[in-house]
């Protein structure tokens, strides 16, 4: 969502996720505004899909969770909105390097539908496709650490963005 629009406008073209955590739920500027919503970790599914050409992020928010869902998007684009201001924030892995996506010109397409909500990002340049896959691996990867393989491709109870 425009959340996340507004993050990537704000990270500079050279952050790059080093030797940060690629999740950091605690200390990233845009990950503790769903971990500041009580129960909205535990209420979220979260699924990543490499595509031909970018990758599908599909989240599913719990019955009863949408409202502090959309409560943590609207934190999300005001810390944005710092940001773009020339605010300082940490963020973690995941979001620098989300933001380094969206400087590289990725396409971003929001479609909120009844199962849930999913994020296709993609592009036409073969060289930001690949970005684009190492960047959505890199989740699938981490996800595999923190939950277990066999709850990497979205069978677990926990979520980032």
């Amino acid at each position: 969502p425009l959340a996340l629009t507004i993050l990537m406008l704000a990270l500079p073209l050279s952050a790059l996720a080093g030797d940060l955590a690629w999740f950091d739920l605690e200390n990233c500027g845009m990950c503790k505004n769903m971990t500041a919503e009580e129960g909205l970790m535990e209420a979220m599914k979260w699924e990543n899909h490499l595509t031909a050409d970018g990758y599908m992020a599909v989240t599913v928010v719990a019955p009863g969770y949408e409202e502090k869902y959309q409560n943590a998007l609207a934190n999300m684009q005001k810390a944005g909105e710092k940001m773009m201001a020339g605010e300082e924030m940490n963020l973690c892995g995941f979001c620098q390097s989300f933001g380094a996506l969206h400087m590289a010109g990725v396409t971003m397409e929001y479609f909120p539908t009844k199962a849930g909500h999913i994020n296709l990002i993609s592009s036409h340049d073969p060289a930001t496709v690949s970005k684009i896959h190492a960047h959505a691996q890199r989740t699938i990867d981490e996800y595999a650490k923190m939950f277990g393989d066999e709850e990497a491709h979205g069978d677990h109870d926990h979520s980032h963005h």
